[in-house]
């Protein structure tokens, strides 16, 4: 299956999709500013910072679980700490693993698309569970944009089901609660701030 800009179907559980634009006077301040807003998307380690009224942090880790302030690579972690309590068998971080960064340049249009996967923790080659409060088959895209003089941000989050499959109960009765939070929404007003801090002109 050719990944390349696709957003992930939606199979089951549930899907959320965030949307934000500005439009400019002329296709070069739309161009400049498209720079800007894919460069803010890369920044991870700076996105709780990005969002302004963020609740959670985010940290990038490199391919071997090492903290990183590198342009993010397919196949990177982020570590994410988000409100309440944590998992129990990570130290009360979750876990998400890059799957997809591609880029496109034309004339008239740009467009990054990063995707973002739960994953294990990426430092424990002996523990392959799922470290984060949706199944693996859940994930979160992140698009920016350029259309002529306009700018759009995008989140798309897809199958988002509770991640119970773990060995420690601690563990399952927290996914439950942040899982069950996250799909009454949650998780909105964070990826809203987020989407919304990479348009911030």
């Amino acid at each position: 299956m050719n990944m390349k800009h696709n957003i992930p179907p939606q199979y089951e559980g549930k899907d959320l999709n965030i949307s934000d634009s500005v439009e400019f006077e002329n296709e070069i301040a739309a161009k400049n500013f498209y720079l800007d807003a894919k460069n803010r998307l890369l920044q991870i380690n700076n996105w709780d910072d990005i969002a302004k009224v963020s609740a959670s942090t985010f940290q990038h880790l490199d391919s071997f679980g090492n903290y990183s302030n590198e342009k993010p690579e397919e196949g990177d972690y982020i570590k994410i700490d988000i409100p309440g309590p944590g998992l129990y068998s990570t130290g009360g971080y979750d876990f998400v693993k890059i799957e997809q960064i591609s880029e496109t340049n034309e004339p008239n249009n740009d467009l990054i698309t990063m995707t973002l996967r739960p994953s294990s923790k990426p430092d424990d080659e002996d523990d392959h569970e799922t470290k984060h409060f949706f199944k693996n088959l859940a994930s979160s895209t992140f698009q920016v944009k350029r259309n002529g003089r306009i700018v759009e941000a995008n989140y798309f989050g897809r199958n988002e089901l509770i991640n119970t499959e773990l060995d420690s109960l601690i563990d399952r009765i927290r996914n439950l609660f942040v899982a069950f939070g996250a799909k009454l929404g949650a998780s909105y007003p964070q990826w809203k701030s987020l989407i919304s801090g990479i348009l911030n002109k």
